[in-house]
């Protein structure tokens, strides 16, 4: 991949050419999904947001009162896309049911997948994640996600397949689907708690896995770092930030809350990103107040 544009806004690092894990979710024990044509909706707005954002879509996975989707983007137009497809569907799904309110708990979370390690691990999370919440017994017995093409020969043009199994096996397309279904089998022993709950699930899933990947699949030739360059960046600003403490002016407080919210968005509890800003709690919290009093 050539070298990716960078665009960093108030909350999330957007890259040309970008792959990002999309979640989001229901208010307190409110469901997103209610009948089965509520998940044929949803799916039909996402495929409208593919075409017309030029995004590809990964993989993806629905469950009744959260979901996750894993895609690419072309342009940096990742905040746009989102905004088109939550507000589409809440809109759709307010008038149905005839209520008002939020359909969405605020703002989608987007973590950069910063290697193919870890973009093989994100596909593989979002595709257990209806076996690890519980709703099925078997792990490749579920309506509304995207594992069947990736185990199965079915053609789909809306699921871009390619992308990640080609970083199983380029060369045999069935050894791929085979290896895929190995790692869904073999991962989904991995144990985690409060999958519906947790929002840091994905990271401690991730973490656990990326290491069983690279330490026990040595036939995968794991391609660069693709988007080394923007951790580059991350960590350079979060060095300086640390190293001047001028918490005091505009520009210092604007990098320092826009660090926060990057950490945030890759599953960092305040307590981590206080530890790894070298700040205190108290800290964190203010320049969130000061954000909103903006």
């Amino acid at each position: 991949m050539g070298k990716s544009k960078i665009l960093m806004t108030r909350e999330k690092i957007i890259v040309e050419e970008g792959v990002y894990h999309i979640t989001q979710r229901a208010p307190g024990r409110e469901l997103i999904f209610l009948e089965d044509n509520d998940f044929l909706s949803f799916l039909g707005i996402l495929k409208k947001t593919s075409s017309k954002f030029s995004i590809d879509i990964l993989c993806f996975a629905l469950l009744p009162n959260h979901l996750h989707i894993l895609l690419k983007i072309r342009n940096r137009n990742l905040g746009e896309a989102m905004k088109y497809l939550f507000q589409s569907y809440a809109q759709r799904f307010n008038k149905k049911y005839q209520r008002k309110g939020h359909v969405f708990c605020g703002v989608y979370r987007a973590s950069l997948c910063r290697d193919d390690a870890y973009l093989l691990t994100a596909s593989l999370y979002i595709h257990l994640n209806p076996y690890k919440a519980g709703l099925l017994k078997n792990p490749f017995r579920y309506k509304w996600y995207s594992l069947h093409p990736y185990v199965n020969e079915i053609k789909d043009a809306f699921i871009k397949v390619d992308y990640i199994l080609n970083i199983i096996n380029d060369q045999d397309r069935e050894n791929a689907r085979q290896l895929y279904r190995k790692f869904i089998i073999e991962s989904s022993d991995i144990e985690y708690k409060n999958i519906l709950r947790d929002l840091n699930a994905p990271r401690k899933f991730l973490n656990n896995f990326v290491s069983w990947l690279r330490n026990n699949v040595e036939k995968l030739r794991w391609r660069k770092t693709y988007i080394f360059e923007t951790y580059l960046k991350l960590e350079e600003r979060i060095k300086e930030i640390k190293n001047t403490k001028k918490f005091g002016y505009p520009e210092s407080r604007k990098a320092l809350i826009y660090l926060i919210e990057q950490l945030k968005a890759n599953g960092y509890s305040v307590k981590e990103i206080a530890e790894r800003l070298g700040i205190g709690r108290t800290t964190i919290y203010r320049l969130k107040q000061y954000r909103f009093n903006q």
